[in-house]
């Protein structure tokens, strides 16, 4: 194997960031199998980094003739993979800018990637962000929305999320189910229950072989000094043969005083 690959992988810079127009953020309306990782954080806890690879949506029906793997197409685990690999740089949770260091659609060359990647830590140290400064993960126990935080000012405390739906017509031309998604970030502690984070969206999906949408909490990124965090949630769309998870931002935390805030 290439010696760089293994590298490609596990330091996957994928960040150009030029402070311009934004690219889309995938964790807005992206529809690919997400996978993601903290890279890093900015000394004041309001930037981080994270890496994000987009995987093609599951099928359990597996093709005959599976494409070959790109050339570089290494995960941070030393694994290849198909799909495509970007970066993200975000600020009190709005995305600054991305780079996509390993294409999706097309095979990125290894000399293009790491080129990329040169330009991706360059990009980074000048917005502050370091990849030492990693902070911690927090993840949900299965089958469960709510989250305790043990550390970090103010702890413990628990978040937790919640889901309501409204439902309207069904998609006159699919037939598909469709209506809006309001999605809820509470924090208890002792007594007292407080909303921290709202997001409303419309969704839609094909209800067709089982077909289904579930959302829920998928994680917590704390900062190092533990004085904010980002809440990632997550969606899941599919049906018998197969489906997505993909990531949300449902926004970012910090304490002001005695109170958690959005930033």
């Amino acid at each position: 194997m290439n010696p760089i690959l293994p590298a490609l992988g596990l330091c996957a810079l994928l960040l150009t960031l030029p402070v311009q127009a934004a690219a889309p953020d995938p964790l807005v309306q992206g529809t690919e199998d997400h996978e993601a990782q903290i890279l890093g954080w900015s000394a004041d806890g309001k930037r981080f980094a994270m890496r994000l690879y987009l995987h093609p949506p599951f099928t359990s029906r597996a093709a005959p003739n599976p494409p070959p793997y790109c050339e570089g197409y290494v995960n941070h685990e030393n694994h290849y993979f198909h799909g495509g690999l970007v970066w993200l740089a975000y600020e009190r949770g709005h995305l600054l800018d991305s780079f996509v260091i390993l294409a999706p659609d097309t095979c990125t060359p290894i000399p293009e990637a790491e080129q990329r990647l040169a330009a991706a830590k360059k990009k980074l140290a000048e917005l502050g962000i370091s990849l030492e400064a990693t902070g911690q993960e927090l993840v949900p126990p299965v089958n469960t929305n709510t989250l305790a935080v043990d550390q970090g000012p103010h702890a413990p405390y628990t978040l937790e999320y919640e889901e309501h739906t409204t439902a309207q017509a069904p998609n006159s031309k699919s037939g598909n189910k469709r209506g809006t998604l309001e999605q809820s970030v509470y924090m208890q502690q002792g007594k007292a229950r407080q909303k921290l984070l709202g997001r409303k969206v419309p969704y839609e999906y094909s209800a067709a072989m089982m077909g289904y949408l579930r959302t829920g909490l998928d994680r917590v990124w704390l900062s190092p000094s533990g004085s904010t965090m980002v809440v990632l949630g997550y969606e899941r769309v599919g049906n018998m043969s197969g489906g997505r998870k993909s990531l949300r931002m449902l926004g970012m935390l910090g304490w002001s005083g005695n109170a958690l805030k959005p930033l």
